[in-house]
């Protein structure tokens, strides 16, 4: 599932960049930095809504002390509060309300993307394979230190589907690749011939341990280092950091969730990252660089303003 339309119009738009730049890595990155600039005037909108709210939190503070015994007159003074200093308490949430169903979408559609890939892969390696050529070298979507953007950027993934993989996560013909095709390359990924190819490939283990309720198992040739997802858990604190900054509710349960939601949110980017194929993690991982960066220019860009605004009030008084 593509998440309908959403994820029909992502598809198409990858696609198109893909077809100029013939690498799904740099058409990620490049699709990242539309997507950006597409979100820019809400992300701004946003920037300032939450400004505001900081400006006035003191207020908001004096009057949850002044009104904690009667719930109806809070509500009422904080409507006539916003009313007054015009604020949205929700515009700050609209760039995130709007920005997570392209995430779920962009999710569906590099796995879809990434399936279409491999199965084509596996299906050349067999011709290749049964026409005498054994050591066939796949043409691979690398990107820097990632050498198949369709798997996980991880020393502990292969660079091709491991041998007896029965590749659950694809199920659904899309594209170009049929049930038929499907089901061709995970019987060819049992067979031994594979499993030779595979073996001289770089896909043999060369170290394996127990780690608590795991196993470690680094294949001789790896596919990438494990910076996608460790970046995908910094960057996404820091944007969770960037979002809750100067937001201190004065509500005990509201403070604590907030809390739990800069922790949880990273640690879930990190599995996501290192879990799902490459391209998507570079999704993940620019998108939330992208944004930090465009906030920390936003506010700076808010906070002059404001300061030459208040400069201006300040001349034209005495």
């Amino acid at each position: 599932m593509r998440l309908g339309f959403i994820g029909d119009i992502l598809r198409w738009a990858l696609d198109l960049i893909y077809s100029l730049v013939g690498n799904y890595g740099w058409a990620v990155l490049i699709f990242t930095l539309l997507i950006r600039l597409v979100l820019m005037p809400l992300d701004i909108k946003s920037r300032k809504s939450m400004k505001a709210m900081q400006n006035v939190q003191p207020k908001i503070d004096e009057l949850n002390k002044k009104y904690a015994n009667d719930k109806d007159k809070l509500n009422q003074k904080m409507a006539d509060l916003y009313k007054k200093e015009k604020i949205n308490p929700l515009s700050g949430c609209l760039p995130m309300l709007i920005q997570l169903p392209i995430l779920f979408a962009m999710f569906a559609v590099m796995r879809e993307v990434a399936n279409e890939e491999t199965i084509q892969m596996i299906l050349e390696i067999k011709q290749n394979i049964l026409a005498g050529i054994e050591n066939y070298q796949p043409k691979l979507q690398s990107l820097l230190w990632i050498k198949n953007v369709f798997q996980p950027d991880s020393f502990m993934s292969t660079v091709v589907p491991a041998f007896g993989s029965t590749l659950p996560e694809i199920t659904k013909a899309s594209g170009t690749v049929t049930m038929e095709m499907i089901e061709e390359a995970k019987a060819f990924l049992q067979t031994n011939e594979y499993s030779a190819w595979a073996a001289n490939y770089g896909n043999a283990v060369a170290y394996s341990a127990p780690l608590l309720m795991w196993t470690i198992t680094i294949p001789k040739k790896f596919n990438g280092l494990f910076i996608l997802p460790i970046f995908s858990a910094v960057s996404q604190f820091f944007t969770s950091k960037f979002m809750n900054a100067g937001q201190q509710s004065s509500n005990a349960q509201q403070a604590s969730t907030n809390k739990f939601m800069q922790w949880f949110f990273p640690l879930f980017s990190l599995w996501i990252c290192a879990s799902s194929n490459a391209a998507f993690a570079l999704y993940w991982v620019f998108i939330n660089v992208f944004q930090i960066a465009q906030q920390f220019i936003i506010g700076k860009l808010i906070d002059r303003s404001e300061n030459k605004k208040k400069l201006i009030e300040e001349a034209s008084t005495k």
